[in-house]
């Protein structure tokens, strides 16, 4: 039983492809999506493998102590799950790490992690502006599920779904993405044109994206992303957003050229679909006492202690040597500037 969720927020710093596999589509390698709402998603399996790779290289591979790098191997394994066969060769040679493994775990390896991830569901997608570059959108039906998503982690929040049932675009006070034509409020966003109505001040669209910016940044960081995540997130309907992460994410050709030839190589032209840069997701993280009967089993918050250790940076998803999905990570733990339920 898991005893308590925190969120992990992921902001993209490169384009992420996190596929689905090959597709009879326009595109020939998609990105994964919610069957039900066409959302981008990462699927937690995907997360939580590119996480426990992170944490290897972190605390295994970077740890020139073998001692200590043996210890937090240990702890890997019992948070994630006991699993030699996927030790990457880097960690493989540092040690024989995995008869090491065989040998802790003789007694018992049969057993489930103490962490479970959820897929990441899509919070801020950007959009090309003609005023600002880019704005941020999103839509009450994302609001709302991230909400229901923060009350499992028993976060509580000065906004509410209630908040959102508002069939207006709108954004916030201090957008700086607007022009006025003809006395409308109107923004500029790829090809078209929306008229919004700008939140008044400390009001709903106002207190999301203060908590977002507080949470996702801090509330004292003045730096260009903090600024604008608090001024420029435009809240469209449900379906026009649907529209623009289908539409307008980023698809990449790729091809290779035959040496031979100087022609393309037959089978190598190919279509890749990208989440783009600057687009901000989130998902729960849940922590469990070990399920093992060890002395020195760890309590769920000593795991949640532990994945608090989560690097700053990691990748994600694939074309890793093109410089794709390389990922900035926020925890928010109960130290961070929120307010929880008694």
């Amino acid at each position: 039983m898991y005893k308590n969720a925190r969120p992990l927020f992921l902001i993209c710093e490169t384009p992420l492809h996190v596929g689905s596999g090959s597709d009879l589509g326009i595109v020939d390698l998609p990105i994964q999506r919610e069957r039900h709402t066409n959302f981008p998603k990462i699927e937690a399996s995907s997360l939580k493998g590119a996480l426990r790779e992170a944490f290897e290289s972190k605390l295994v591979l970077s740890e020139k102590d073998d001692s200590k790098a043996k210890s937090n191997l240990i702890t890997i394994n019992k948070a994630f799950v006991y699993d030699d066969g996927e030790l990457g060769f880097d960690v493989k040679k540092r040690f024989s790490a995995k008869e090491f493994l065989k040998e802790t775990f003789k007694e018992n390896s049969q057993f489930s992690g103490c962490i479970s991830i959820t897929d990441a569901r899509l919070l801020l997608f950007p959009v090309k502006s003609l005023y600002g570059v880019f704005a941020w959108i999103t839509c009450p039906r994302v609001i709302k599920k991230f909400i229901a998503d923060l009350e499992l982690a028993r976060i509580t929040t000065s906004f509410s779904a209630d908040d959102f049932n508002t069939e207006e675009d709108k954004t916030t006070s201090k957008a700086e993405i607007l022009k006025n034509n003809n006395s409308k409020q109107q923004a500029y966003l790829e090809e078209f044109v929306f008229t919004l109505t700008k939140d008044t001040a400390n009001g709903n669209v106002d207190k999301l994206a203060k908590w977002l910016k507080e949470n996702i940044f801090s509330a004292t960081d003045t730096s260009y992303w903090a600024t604008k995540m608090e001024k420029d997130i435009i809240i469209l309907s449900d379906e026009n957003f649907r529209d623009f992460v289908t539409l307008a994410t980023e698809v990449i050709t790729r091809t290779k050229i035959n040496n031979e030839t100087g022609t393309v190589q037959q089978g190598a032209l190919f279509s890749e679909e990208y989440l783009p840069a600057e687009s901000v997701m989130y998902s729960l993280v849940m922590f469990s006492d070990e399920f093992s009967s060890r002395e020195d089993r760890m309590t769920a918050a000593d795991v949640k202690t532990f994945f608090e250790e989560i690097p700053n940076i990691v990748q994600i998803g694939g074309n890793a040597t093109l410089g794709k999905g390389i990922v900035r990570t926020k925890f928010l733990t109960e130290k961070e500037k929120e307010v929880e339920n008694a």
